[in-house]
């Protein structure tokens, strides 16, 4: 008699599960300095999100690819605190933001 192969394919899928979740997570893991998109939780345009970011010191860099997002360029612990206000932090990259158009 066989054993039930039922609680091996619950686990092999787990285990696929968490690593392609950290693939993604380091996949989107923000730089230390460099090109990131600040994307504002609500939901709400991405506008109210410059005057924040331009105060902890970055340049806007372009628009992100949904109206809560925008990409700018700088030091990643001066932009964290952001994240007190419903903004996160990603890495940009150029395969998700496509062609960078001015902010």
């Amino acid at each position: 008699m066989h054993a039930p192969t039922q609680p091996r394919s619950i686990a092999t899928l787990l285990q696929t599960s968490l690593v392609l979740g950290g693939v993604a997570a380091l996949a989107f893991w923000p730089p230390r300095e460099g090109a990131m998109m600040l994307v504002a939780l609500d939901g709400r345009d991405a506008a109210r999100l410059v005057a924040p970011a331009l105060d902890a010191g970055a340049a806007l860099a372009g628009r992100g690819p949904l109206s809560n997002m925008i990409v700018v360029r700088g030091v990643r612990s001066r932009l964290t605190p952001l994240a007190r206000h419903g903004v996160i932090l990603i890495a940009a990259p150029s395969g998700l933001c496509g062609a960078e158009t001015a902010a």
